[in-house]
C-alpha cells in the first residue's frame, strides 16, 4: 500500500464518525481536525522507520553478496591452471672487457692485448606443487660454447646467431612432514659452501644432492649434504672403462652471535673417481691428467656478516687441499693448497645501494680440479687480487666495475693459451646487468 493511498484510507475512517453524527459543533470539527493531524504525523514516522529498515538491510545483503562473488573469483584462476605457481625470471648483462698480458713467447713475440664486448643472457622457469614441496625448473643461457666456467657470448662472428645452451635442469622435493630435509636431482645451483674462485659461479654440477637442517639450537643452526655427481660416463678410450664421479659431502653450522653478528662455517669433501680420465682441460694441473691420478679435495670455508657504520660487511677465509695428489713431476709436487679471503661493504638490493669488494687467492697447480676454477683468475697454478665495485642505477638495474691481477705461480703452465714464459694479466670488466 502506498503513503497517498494509507493517507486516503486513514481520512475516511475518520470521517465516518462526523457523517453519521447530527449537527457537529465546531469544536467537535477542530479536535477531529487535530487527531487527524497527529495520526497522519504518526504514520508518516511509521513508514520513515519501514523505509529505513529496508534500505539498511537490502544494502547489507548486496554488501554480502559482492563479498562471496569477490571470494570465488580471488579462488579461481585467471587462467590455465598450469600456470598456476609458474614464476618466470633471469637477467641479462652486457659487458667491456680488456684483458691485458706481460707475456712473452718462445718466439720473442709479445702476447697480444684482447678487447671483448660480450653479453650474457639467461632466462628460467620454476614451477611449484604441493604447498611448495616439490620445486621443478629449468634456465637456458649463453655462451660461445659448453664451458662449465662461462656463460658469456662475445660479439663477433659477423653479426652471427648466437647459441643458447641448458643451464639449469631440476627437480627438488622438501616434505612437509621431514622439515628441514630437501632432495635435488637434476643440473643444479652449486650446493657448496665455498668462494667464487674455488668453483666458477658459471658452474652447475649435475647430479644428485641431499641435504637436511636441524632444528635451531638456541643461536646454533647445524646443517649436513652429501651429493652424487656425473663428471663423465664410460670415460677413457681403453678397457676397464669407468663412468667419472664425484661423491661429495658437507656439513656445517650457523652461528648467531648477537643481532648483528652472523657466522657460518663449513667444512666439505668432493672425491673424484678416475678423474684422470675424464677429458677435463687440465687449466693449471699437471698434463697430462695421468701424473694427477685423483683429486680428494678437503675444503673448509669461514664467513662473517656484521654491521658497522650502518652498513653490512662480510669477510671470509677458505682453504682447501687435494689429499689425493701424488704427483711426482718437478715444480708441481705438493703442490696442492689453495687459499683465498676476502671482505665485502654494502649490498645490492635497491636503488641507490652499493657494495665494494676485495679478494686474494691462490691456487696451487695440483690444489682443485682446473678445469671448475674461475675462468677470469686464470684458472689454477694462479694467484692474485680482484678488487670490485657495483650499484644499483635502479631496483633491478646494476652497473660493476671488476679488477683482477694475476699472476701464475710458476712458468711455463699446462693452461689453455699458455706460453713457455706466462707473466702478469690484468682484466677490466665494465658492466651493466639488468635482472627481471
Amino acid at each position: 500500500m502506498s503513503r497517498q493511498m494509507a493517507l486516503c484510507f486513514t481520512v475516511l475512517m475518520a470521517a465516518c464518525p462526523l457523517a453519521l453524527a447530527e449537527k457537529p459543533t465546531v469544536e467537535d470539527l477542530q479536535k477531529t481536525i487535530q487527531e487527524m493531524g497527529e495520526m497522519m504525523k504518526a504514520q508518516q514516522a511509521r513508514i520513515g522507520q519501514l523505509e529505513d529498515k529496508v534500505n539498511k538491510d537490502l544494502h547489507a545483503e548486496m554488501a554480502k553478496a559482492a563479498r562471496e562473488i569477490a571470494a570465488d573469483a580471488s579462488n579461481k584462476p585467471s587462467g590455465p591452471t598450469w600456470l598456476e605457481n609458474l614464476k618466470f625470471y633471469g637477467d641479462l648483462r652486457l659487458r667491456y672487457q680488456n684483458d691485458s698480458f706481460n707475456w712473452g713467447a718462445s718466439d720473442g713475440s709479445e702476447k697480444k692485448d684482447r678487447n671483448r664486448a660480450r653479453f650474457r643472457l639467461r632466462f628460467g622457469i620454476v614451477k611449484t606443487w604441493l604447498d611448495d614441496q616439490l620445486e621443478v625448473g629449468f634456465r637456458l643461457a649463453t655462451g660461445e660454447n659448453n664451458d662449465p666456467t662461462s656463460t658469456n657470448q662475445s660479439m663477433t662472428e659477423n653479426f652471427a646467431k648466437k647459441d643458447v645452451w641448458i643451464d639449469l635442469a631440476y627437480a627438488r622435493y622438501a616434505p612437509n612432514a621431514l622439515k628441514g630435509f630437501s632432495i635435488t636431482g637434476g643440473k643444479m645451483k652449486n650446493p657448496w659452501l665455498m668462494n667464487e674462485i674455488f668453483m666458477d659461479t658459471d658452474v652447475n654440477p649435475e647430479g644428485f644432492w641431499a641435504e637436511y637442517k636441524f632444528p635451531p639450537v638456541g643461536p646454533l643452526g647445524f646443517f649436513a649434504g652429501a651429493g652424487y655427481f656425473f663428471l663423465q660416463e664410460r670415460a677413457g678410450t681403453s678397457d676397464p672403462i669407468h663412468d667419472t664421479v664425484m661423491y661429495g659431502y658437507q656439513a656445517g653450522m650457523n652461528w648467531k652471535i648477537c643481532k648483528d653478528v652472523k657466522y657460518t662455517v663449513a667444512s666439505y669433501f668432493q672425491d673424484y673417481d678416475h678423474y684422470d680420465t675424464s677429458s677435463a682441460l687440465a687449466r693449471g694441473n699437471d698434463s697430462p691428467l695421468t701424473r694427477v691420478p685423483g683429486f680428494a679435495v678437503l675444503g673448509l670455508t669461514n664467513n662473517v656478516e656484521f654491521k658497522a657504520l650502518d652498513l653490512p660487511w662480510q669477510v671470509f677465509f677458505d682453504w682447501a687441499r687435494n689429499c689425493g695428489e701424488k704427483d711426482t713431476t718437478a715444480q708441481y709436487e705438493d703442490d696442492h693448497n689453495a687459499y683465498a679471503m676476502g671482505i665485502k661493504v654494502g649490498q645490492n638490493k635497491k636503488k641507490g645501494d652499493w657494495s665494494v669488494k676485495y679478494t686474494y687467492a691462490i691456487v696451487q697447480a695440483n690444489a682443485l680440479p682446473g678445469t671448475f676454477v674461475d675462468a677470469t683468475f686464470g684458472f689454477a697454478n694462479r694467484r692474485g687480487h680482484v678488487l670490485g665495485g657495483s650499484y644499483n642505477i635502479l631496483d633491478n638495474l646494476t652497473a660493476g666495475l671488476n679488477i683482477w691481477l694475476t699472476e701464475p705461480i710458476f712458468s711455463p703452465t699446462t693452461t689453455s693459451g699458455s706460453s713457455a714464459f706466462e707473466d702478469k694479466s690484468t682484466a677490466v670488466q665494465a658492466e651493466l646487468i639488468w635482472k627481471f
